[in-house]
């Protein structure tokens, strides 16, 4: 704003013109969305400076104040922590104040679709149950997709909206249709992350938004991020949605850009889950796999939605870059060791999964493999009953454990009179249609 005042002195006849310059800047200080989980739509503050003037040209900064500038981005940490494990044999290749407690932000999303996908899977709902909107999913703040009370929508609609677009009101929605209301949802996803053994986490909420500016109520850490990651990870319908850089919601009016930036654009991956409050900061769950390995790796409290994604990409092409999986056993496989089934037949156990290590490039590993199985057991014996384990050994150290399971069905000699025979009655045998020869 601008004001001239114009005075006239008339002792010497002269004009004497003085001018007044008022200049008001509005200084728009660097704002986060308090309180509200933005992930992927985050943008990072705008750095805010004198206005350029066309008449004078700003001065350039002293080389004592670029250097102090320049030291005080190198001292920034990139995030708070982070953690990269192999899937399969859930190895931990790096680790970062990964026990430490931190708010998951919209992270919790991942515990929320996880129950709702296990109900659906168990033929309590499908994904075509239309879900009315109600006034508190409506009214939902934070990252959304707009919903208005009284629409209606499939539940999978709703629930490829929470994953991909991290929609708190489509969050809301779903979890009043799984569990009839939030809270009781709270309580589903609290006791499903007990029976996970997921022992820092609980949760307030069921889509990671503070109840108030920078109060977050959940809580986990960098390791149980990663076990919850490798859970979605088995839920094929999850991975199909959270592999999609952008999807339709509804009727395709409205498209979904997914708030993981990795997917499509770092290869190999195909997921996870983003959160971001002003409290957590910038948060990523990201999986990829290349080959025959698949990593899971965890950035928490990250300065700005880029750092997450590139400290994620860092650590995960780390570990793809130096590390390989070697299997030894796989699923199904006949194992070295007989057991006696009380005066029944001698069997051979077989690997319930496969025996997987996961190794440093261009390193010898001296392993050893232990098979800890009775000699003898008590029948009768269900196919795939667990008769002991199969651990592998480098250097000492447990590197993997897997069951050693029954192949086949042994039913008690009793049945069959007293001509049977423990070691050769084919008819004792039912062998499952899939399984193979011995």
């Amino acid at each position: 704003m601008m004001a001239a005042v114009l005075e006239v002195v008339k002792p010497s006849y002269l004009l004497k013109l003085t001018v007044v310059f008022a200049v008001a800047m509005a200084l728009l200080p660097a704002a986060e969305a308090v309180g509200a989980t933005t992930d992927g739509a985050a943008k990072e503050p705008a750095s805010i400076g004198a206005p350029k003037s066309s008449h004078s040209k700003r001065a350039k900064p002293s080389a004592a104040s670029r250097k102090k500038r320049t030291a005080r981005k190198k001292s920034a940490p990139l995030y708070r922590a982070v953690l990269l494990q192999e899937v399969d044999t859930g190895k931990v290749l790096k680790a970062e104040n990964a026990d430490m407690e931190w708010p998951p932000a919209s992270m919790t999303k991942m515990m929320l679709l996880l129950v709702a996908d296990e109900q659906v899977e168990a033929g309590r709902f499908t994904l075509d149950d239309m879900v009315r909107v109600s006034e508190r999913a409506a009214a939902t703040g934070g990252s959304g997709i707009g919903l208005k009370p009284g629409q209606i929508y499939p539940l999978g609609e709703l629930m490829k909206a929470a994953l991909i677009r991290s929609a708190n009101d489509a969050s809301v929605a779903v979890a009043e249709k799984i569990a009839g209301s939030v809270e009781a949802m709270v309580w589903m996803m609290n006791r499903r992350a007990r029976e996970l053994m997921l022992t820092n986490t609980e949760y307030g909420t069921v889509d990671g938004l503070p109840p108030r500016p920078a109060q977050d109520v959940d809580r986990t850490n960098a390791y149980d991020l990663a076990a919850l990651g490798r859970e979605l990870i088995k839920r094929a319908r999850l991975m199909s949605w959270a592999s999609q850089p952008i999807a339709p919601f509804g009727d395709g009016a409205m498209m979904l850009k997914n708030t993981n930036h990795l997917v499509g654009e770092f290869y190999g991956c195909d997921g996870l889950k983003t959160g971001f409050t002003s409290q957590a900061g910038f948060n990523l769950t990201a999986t990829a796999k290349r080959g025959d390995m698949r990593l899971v790796a965890v950035v928490l409290g990250a300065p700005s939605n880029k750092q997450r994604f590139r400290q994620a990409a860092r650590a995960m092409e780390w570990g793809f870059d130096n590390f390989r999986p070697v299997l030894l056993i796989k699923a199904g496989e006949t194992l070295p060791v007989h057991v006696q089934v009380g005066s029944g037949p001698i069997i051979q156990p077989v690997a319930a999964s496969d025996v997987r290590l996961v190794v440093p490039r261009g390193s010898a590993s001296d392993y050893r493999i232990e098979y800890h199985v009775p000699a003898i057991v008590d029948g009768p014996l269900q196919s795939g009953a667990t008769l002991g384990t199969v651990l592998v050994r480098d250097k000492g150290e447990i590197m993997t454990e897997v069951a050693a399971v029954c192949p086949i069905e042994v039913v008690p000699p009793s049945k069959f009179g007293p001509s049977f025979n423990g070691y050769s009655p084919p008819s004792t045998f039912h062998r499952p249609s899939n399984y193979g020869s011995p």
